[in-house]
């Protein structure tokens, strides 16, 4: 098994002064990353870090999250990123949950951290590594770098634990998932097949490198190619700039990030004419997003579904988009079909696989599956049954072989006693001219229990399209109870670190709203 570390090995020989990482202002070649990330492992070792110790870094996009994540690779570290966004309580949890021995903390999070560390009485048990100019540490992280001979290396095992990548934490604190070198590995080497990723491309993966889809930003490890990645978070501006000054052939992005993008340069679209493949996750992209994009851009498209827990697990092909725009405009709600590295069964509620075209919770297996949560010994036990990874997500197969997501199962709503999943209500009213976004959920209701509301933002210039609008818009394909009871207007929709909607904040939002709904006029809300 070729690990992680022995590939940079190899990459940095073979590719010595080829470009790795373009962020912003700084660039490093394979060969630098190497010797920085192997004097950064042996600095660590110099402050009594060993194999199997966390190592926290703290901060926006920038090269030293991938020289934390190569020093980590080399030396048997457990590699932990928190999300910029959290609060000083949810990085406290963390630093418990992963008993944190040093944490690189760019300038700009000194603060919060230092509050968090005093949350969880931990000041006088973790060393702060400062990096950015202005941190104000005693401890910096180019010195430690620049007094260090690089490490030898180290004996590894696959399956010893290389990375706690924490969950969201929006339903509750922050869940961490442990991969191995061994799962690691393959993610990165898939990470590139999958998408037909060769030497010569120039890769923008626009995504956060806080969670576990940080792998995508180091799948050049196993051909060279040259990853260009986000200054501090993405902006638009920089995105199109960046595209066009480093000539990037391949992007990763969501639905909505392509909008942005095609908004801004409508009408200079040649500054993104180096673009051959776009390359898309978490959510579905529409028709007509899809064709506008086709119409103004010289690429193809490919989708991809994974989580956290399991690494990518299917894929929409750039061929699976030109047929569905051909032929079966319904395509694109598939996820697409899973690779060889995977089984995929479809099971109800009894755990026994159902038909295909029959709906039921998604069940993984294969090679890339976590080993478990950080110090959740049960919920590991709920979730990794028999081999399988249990995913929570609501599905089904067609004949062809496409999975299609109907939705998670906490985001199911039961009105009536009839199951309603948001994303098949959405896929249909989303299509309506007036609206820009939509997110369907379930509202308190005394009668059926739950209600299905309608959270839209309307296109600039257009109405808030009202609830008769969207009920008579969607009767022809979808049911009566599927149909929205209400509509509530939010302009501009919440969304979590890597740029989905926040649904659980929306969710909040509509039960914020609940003694507003019209029938709850003159009752008492039940808590």
């Amino acid at each position: 098994m070729i690990l992680p570390a022995t590939m940079l090995a190899r990459i940095s020989r073979n590719y010595a002064g080829k470009t790795a990482y373009h962020c912003g202002s700084v660039s490093r070649a394979w060969a630098e990353m190497n010797d920085r990330s192997g004097r950064l492992a042996a600095g660590l070792f110099s402050h009594g870090i060993t194999k199997g110790d966390s190592v926290v870094i703290l901060g926006k996009d920038s090269v030293e999250v991938f020289e934390h994540y190569f020093a980590c690779m080399k030396a048997g570290f457990v590699r932990v990123s928190i999300n910029w966004r959290y609060a000083a309580a949810e990085i406290a949890h963390i630093l418990e949950d992963c008993d944190a021995k040093v944490v690189l903390v760019q300038a700009g999070f000194v603060d919060v951290l230092r509050d968090a560390l005093e949350i969880g009485g931990l000041l006088d048990d973790c060393t702060l590594i400062g990096f950015g100019e202005g941190h104000g540490l005693e401890e910096d992280y180019d010195r430690l770098i620049a007094g260090s001979v690089p490490l030898e290396p180290q004996d590894l095992l696959p399956e010893e634990p290389l990375v706690i990548s924490y969950t969201s934490g929006s339903s509750g604190a922050p869940k961490g998932v442990i991969h191995s070198h061994r799962s690691v590995a393959l993610m990165i080497y898939q990470g590139a097949v999958s998408r037909g990723l060769t030497t010569d491309d120039v890769w923008y993966p626009a995504i956060a490198s806080s969670w576990m889809a940080c792998v995508l930003g180091m799948i050049g490890l196993v051909n060279g190619m040259t990853t260009v990645m986000m200054d501090g978070s993405f902006k638009v501006d920089s995105f199109i700039d960046e595209v066009s000054r480093h000539k990037v052939t391949a992007a990763l992005m969501v639905p909505t990030m392509i909008r942005r993008v095609l908004d801004a340069c409508e009408g200079r679209e040649e500054v993104l004419s180096s673009l051959r493949l776009l390359a898309y996750g978490s959510a579905p992209i529409t028709v007509s997003l899809l064709k506008r994009a086709m119409d103004a851009l010289n690429v193809r498209f490919l989708q991809t579904y994974g989580l956290t827990e399991g690494g990518w697990l299917s894929h929409l092909t750039p061929k699976d988009h030109d047929y569905a725009l051909a032929n079966n405009p319904d395509l694109l709600r598939s996820v697409g079909r899973p690779g060889g590295m995977y089984e995929i069964s479809i099971r109800d509620g009894d755990t026994e696989p159902v038909p295909n075209g029959e709906i039921g919770e998604v069940w993984v297996r294969g090679e890339t599956t976590m080993l478990g949560y950080r110090n959740l010994p049960e919920l590991t036990k709920q979730v990794l049954v028999d081999g399988w990874l249990r995913t929570h997500d609501i599905g089904r197969f067609d004949e062809a072989g496409y999975l299609y997501l109907i939705d998670r199962k906490n985001f199911m709503i039961i009105t009536g006693a009839v199951n309603v999943y948001p994303s098949s209500v959405e896929s249909v009213l989303e299509q309506h001219p007036d609206v820009a976004e939509i997110c369907v959920v379930g509202a308190p209701h005394p009668d059926w229990g739950e209600a299905v509301v309608a959270v839209v933002a309307p296109h600039n210039g257009r109405p808030l399209p009202t609830v008769e609008d969207l009920r008579a818009f969607g009767e022809i394909h979808l049911s009566r109870m599927e149909l929205p009871k209400h509509v509530l207007r939010l302009d501009s929709f919440p969304r979590t670190s890597t740029e989905k909607v926040d649904k659980r904040a929306i969710r909040q939002f509509v039960r914020e709203q609940t003694r507003a709904l019209p029938w709850w006029q003159g009752r008492t809300v039940e808590s």
